[in-house]
């Protein structure tokens, strides 16, 4: 992991020293470009010395770029070497951070069209103008596109930066599988279920959830009206470790119904309490392990 921080004269002193020394906190190295080599002067008077030349960078050595804010993003914003690194980390799919007076540089690379931001107030006129959503938030995080207003959302927006920054742990297949069920179950379409996840958890693909996230993304749908219909009938937790556990015995839905009609006298997973649930499940179990436990060779 390797950070990039574009800059220049007049930018807003703590919208650059605190990414620049968060990254160094956590061992990520980065560096710090200008379209002069001398150090860069902040609006409140403090001296950074840059460690590369604007028109020298080479975006392939990166996987994120920083853009604060002040009076810096005026003098970026026409410099085309500058766009065209945006245009390029964009279209790399790597991460994009801007605050305050930062998004202006999006602007003029044209890369906001289709996409939600914010922004220091004066300048949400010139993000709508470029088609973008403007929302008036802490922080704003679309895809590989993080945007945030004035000093005082640093926190947030250095919170979201650093997610983007550890690699996820990753979840394994059965999770994975769950909330695809879970997805189908709830009749998304592709475009509400990635617009869930950003909502919920801040990324829009499943396969970048960790453990935290895949969680709370369960407890917003355990939510959902849809699992709110029988208060006395079964969890959502349980219904999906039932669909599991079907999975790995490879029952198709008639051969489960036919089970429920023969033991419980029911006719679908839904009709079950959450008592006679808790039996299904380990019923289940056990058939899952006399399986096992024949299928293993003598010894």
């Amino acid at each position: 992991m390797k950070a990039l921080l574009i800059s220049a004269d007049g930018f807003e002193d703590s919208e650059l020293l605190v990414p620049y020394y968060r990254f160094l906190e956590e061992g990520i190295e980065i560096d710090i470009a200008s379209i002069k080599s001398d150090p860069i002067i902040g609006k409140h008077g403090y001296h950074v010395t840059t460690t590369r030349s604007l028109d020298k960078v080479d975006s392939s050595l990166y996987d994120i770029l920083i853009l604060p804010g002040g009076k810096a993003p005026t003098l970026l914003r026409n410099n085309e070497k500058m766009l065209d690194l945006v245009r390029q980390f964009i279209k790399d799919g790597k991460t994009v951070a801007a605050i305050c007076h930062g998004p202006q540089i999006l602007v003029s690379a044209g890369v906001l069209s289709g996409r939600r931001a914010t922004c220091y107030k004066n300048v949400a006129e010139e993000l709508e103008k470029a088609g973008c959503s403007y929302s008036d938030e802490q922080v704003v995080v679309d895809d590989n596109l993080i945007t945030s207003r004035v000093p005082a959302d640093l926190p947030a927006f250095m919170r979201e930066i650093m997610k983007k920054c550890r690699k996820p742990t990753g979840l394994d297949k059965k999770k994975l599988a769950l909330i695809h069920i879970v997805k189908r179950d709830l009749h998304l379409s592709d475009q509400e279920y990635r617009d869930i996840l950003q909502q919920v958890t801040g990324v829009r693909s499943a396969k970048d959830l960790d453990e935290t996230a895949f969680n709370r993304l369960l407890r917003y749908f355990a939510r959902s009206k849809q699992y709110q219909i029988n208060p006395y009938g079964l969890t959502f937790r349980q219904k999906y470790f039932i669909k599991h556990l079907l999975a790995d015995l490879h029952w198709d839905e008639g051969h489960f119904h036919n089970f429920l009609k023969k033991y419980y006298q029911k006719t679908g997973i839904d009709d079950l309490t959450k008592g006679e649930a808790s039996n299904v499940i380990e019923s289940l179990k056990n058939i899952i392990k006399h399986t096992v436990r024949n299928s293993q060779p003598d010894t």
